[in-house]
């Protein structure tokens, strides 16, 4: 196993308060709760930690949104549910108990080790973060990122022993029990036959980012620009939205890095924000979200409902690809209700995230980064969808924050499920209430500035 990426932590004296008063809204645990019982394995050396990259909070920003029309009809299920977040730390022994039921399998996780390399793309991320700043912030308190790259360097030192001492997970770290309980969706990257170049069959365009798109910053978007606009004439317009970009808004420019078989195929790869198109020419490649138009997302399905086009208890995805195929110029009306359109670039690797490295199915999770920043480590428990109609059968399992999206708000958490017939079966099923915990160094918590 390789050695993880090394930081110097420069945690502040209120973060080393936090092991005696709590940390987000601590519900009276006793001291001991986060007093680590023993300090093997915890890093010797005093790490350097490089500056922190400008890209990785506008890349959250502006992800593809990830939202989820099919399943939404699934009895018994709460939708994202409104009203203050809250975390409370766990006494030792629920902590443990749970820490005991988690099981690497059932994430198609062979052991503990394999999380290794998603760990170290966690620690890259936190890495270029500055130690000192508040990673996340509640009412009752708030995590740096040093603390952050502790925790999951942490974790990382200790994948070789969790197989036979999952106990340690509760000794090490204090769980924060996140309230109410999220939602939990799922997003996968679908496969989506392709050609290089327009032929019959072929004649549906992804394009790359134009070059005359300009995303808003913060301060434009106060002063009343577009969140992405272009310039013309010399005035500020909003950019192009789908139903002028399908009438030929980007015809002309050699923008075109692939041709897919139906608008329908398109809508697919923009809502998921990354998949493989496997080339009629033999070749497959990752497409990956490259920018957006600006325009707020609105998922197929909902508009298929509200135009009276398919009924509720019909949105599942072969339903809807029946309908659009029965109905191609309809369908396309619908979909132009979507303004929102998505510009990709074509790649050699597999899908990534907000963090710009690659993601782990049932491991990586999209959140929303001011309730669980990026490069946190939770523990997740959810019912999985089963074969058939089948019961659910529950992932029990360590989850990272390695992904962000704009319909990601809130009580919200969208696990990504891979790519195959699989991810996509697990797709159009998930979507739950769920058990969520953070996991924080007690090391990390007791921490003396250097």
């Amino acid at each position: 196993m390789g050695k993880p990426p090394r930081a110097t932590i420069l945690v502040p004296l209120v973060f080393a308060l936090f092991a005696l008063c709590g940390l987000l809204s601590l519900g009276g645990c006793a001291l001991l709760d986060y007093l680590p019982r023993d300090t093997r394995g915890r890093p010797e050396a005093e790490v350097r930690r490089s500056r922190a990259a400008s890209t990785g909070r506008q890349q959250a920003a502006d992800r593809v949104p990830v939202p989820r029309e099919q399943g939404a009809e699934i009895p018994g299920v709460t939708e994202v549910r409104e009203g203050a977040s809250a975390f409370s730390a766990l006494p030792g022994g629920q902590a443990r108990s749970l820490a005991l039921r988690l099981d690497p399998a059932t994430q198609s996780l062979a052991s503990w080790r394999d999380l290794a390399a998603p760990l170290r793309a966690s620690l890259q991320h936190l890495a270029r973060r500055k130690a000192g700043e508040p990673a996340l912030v509640q009412p009752g308190g708030s995590l740096s990122w040093g603390q952050l790259f502790q925790t999951a360097e942490e974790l990382y030192n200790l994948l070789p022993q969790l197989d036979a001492d999952p106990g340690l997970l509760s000794e090490r770290f204090v769980w924060y029990e996140f309230a109410p309980s999220p939602l939990v969706t799922g997003y996968y990257a679908p496969e989506v036959q392709a050609s290089l170049t327009r032929q019959p069959g072929f004649e549906t365009p992804l394009y790359a980012k134009p070059p005359d798109l300009r995303q808003a910053s913060d301060d434009e978007q106060r002063q009343g620009k577009p969140k992405a606009y272009r310039v013309s004439g010399g005035a500020i317009q909003p950019y192009y939205d789908r139903e002028a970009i399908d009438a030929g808004a980007l015809s002309g420019q050699g923008l075109e890095i692939a041709w897919v078989k139906s608008p329908l195929d398109a809508f697919r790869l923009q809502t998921e924000g990354a998949g493989t198109l496997v080339f009629v020419e033999g070749s497959r490649r990752t497409v990956q979200f490259a920018a957006s138009n600006g325009y707020d997302f609105q998922g197929l399905g909902a508009l298929l409902t509200a135009s009276g086009s398919l009924p509720r208890g019909q949105l599942d995805r072969e339903s809807i690809r029946a309908w659009c195929d029965a109905n191609p110029e309809r369908a396309r009306e619908v979909m132009a209700q979507n303004r929102s359109y998505v510009f990709f670039e074509l790649r050699q690797s597999a899908s990534a995230g907000a963090m710009e490295k690659p993601l782990t199915a049932l491991v990586s999770l999209a959140t929303d980064p001011s309730l669980l920043p990026l490069g946190s480590v939770a523990a997740l428990d959810v019912p999985l969808p089963g074969q058939n109609g089948g019961a659910s059968v529950s992932l029990r399992g360590l989850v990272l924050a390695q992904d962000a999206g704009a319909a990601i708000r809130g009580h919200r958490l969208d696990l990504y499920l891979g790519g195959g017939a699989e991810a996509e079966r697990l797709e159009s099923g998930l979507r739950a209430n769920a058990g969520l915990h953070l996991l924080v160094s007690k090391n990390a918590l007791r921490a003396k500035p250097l």
